[in-house]
């Protein structure tokens, strides 16, 4: 800020403090104060913007490092502290294994961060770190800690019951899949987003439905309970939605299909499987491949069984027509005979 803008200000607020009184001088200085944090937080994004080109410029896990720990050091309590905490931890415990230093970092950072959904950012990160090293009472501590002090969302639930799974800490998933129920219902949906629509609010609350039942599923599978997680994914089938593949939006078929094969039901796992295969994750397909081995004795004929697989579920592209950045009409009816790469984002 101009040194003479900051002059008026000063002028302003001593002027309101002698005219006015006490109630008036404070609402002045308030001003005058979010007018300081407002300069912190653009110099604080400045600086976040170009240690993520820097960082992303680099491939050196040390560089990495130290990019995340200059920008914590200069702006330890900003909206991007937990984003710099991931930063840093990531390469600290993926490529230079030095996890008690990751550690050292959210002892030192975490308490000061004042923005609670910054907070709670960094809270997430730390129980990353917790699952990636194993230290599972720590992670459930923590969990028990964040949920006491944040009013959650349930894709607050989501990233917990993710973070679990990960860390295999089965009771804790089957504990946030509970109580998470509340938040996954139409209704909750709506409450949340009273601008949509009853049916899309309908869509996405049996869809959140979907999620609790594969994260509980899951869970109860790999504590052994395996009657109960074939009856939680059954009973929640209808729930989920699917892409324009088929492919499911949420885990429910991936973990169906890999509780079957490992109730020794290879083919049934492989029916659930299998678009998760063809068109979903690397997981889906390693677990397809072993279920085909069950079947056949070994992973022969699986590459010609997979491409006929995807002559039968492929479909066609639908007519439509949309402007690219020159502002020229595309139509797909136009270039029916080309090879088309479709994609999409959130501008930015």
């Amino acid at each position: 800020m101009h040194r003479t803008r900051w002059t008026w200000i000063l002028i302003a607020v001593l002027l309101v403090s002698f005219a006015c009184g006490g109630s008036q001088e404070q609402t002045a200085n308030s001003e005058v104060t979010q007018s300081v944090q407002g300069q912190e937080t653009s110099s604080a994004e400045l600086a976040y913007d170009k240690a993520s080109d820097a960082y992303d410029a680099t491939e050196d896990p040390e560089e990495r490092v130290a990019i995340a720990k200059d920008y914590l050091a200069r702006h330890p309590n900003s909206e991007w502290t937990d984003n710099a905490l991931a930063r840093a931890m990531y390469p600290l415990v993926d490529d230079l294994e030095r996890p008690a230093e990751a550690y050292e970092l959210f002892d030192q950072y975490l308490p000061g961060i004042s923005d609670p959904d910054t907070r709670l950012g960094a809270q997430k990160v730390l129980a990353i770190l917790h699952s990636r090293t194993g230290n599972l009472a720590e992670l459930d501590a923590l969990v028990a800690t964040t949920i006491e002090e944040h009013e959650f969302q349930f894709t607050d639930y989501l990233d917990l019951m993710e973070t679990a799974v990960e860390a295999e800490a089965w009771e804790l998933v089957s504990r946030q899949a509970d109580a998470s129920r509340a938040l996954a219902n139409p209704e909750a949906f709506k409450n949340q987003w009273p601008d949509i629509s009853e049916e899309d609010a309908e869509s996405w609350g049996h869809r959140r439905q979907a999620y609790v039942a594969a994260y509980k599923g899951w869970a109860l599978e790999n504590l052994g309970q395996h009657e109960a997680a074939l009856a939680t994914f059954s009973d929640n089938a209808e729930k989920t939605t699917f892409t324009f593949l088929g492919v499911d939006d949420t885990p429910l078929h991936l973990y169906w299909g890999q509780s079957l094969l490992r109730q020794g039901q290879p083919d049934d796992a492989m029916t659930r499987l299998e678009k998760e295969a063809l068109y979903g994750s690397t997981e889906a397909m390693e677990s397809y491949q072993e279920a085909w081995a069950a079947v056949n004795g070994s992973t022969e004929g699986l590459d010609d069984h997979l491409w006929l697989l995807r002559q039968q579920h492929s479909k066609p592209l639908p007519q439509f027509a949309l402007a690219n950045y020159a502002g020229e009409t595309i139509d797909t009816a136009d270039i029916e005979d080309h090879v088309i790469l479709v994609t999409s984002w959130s501008p930015t």
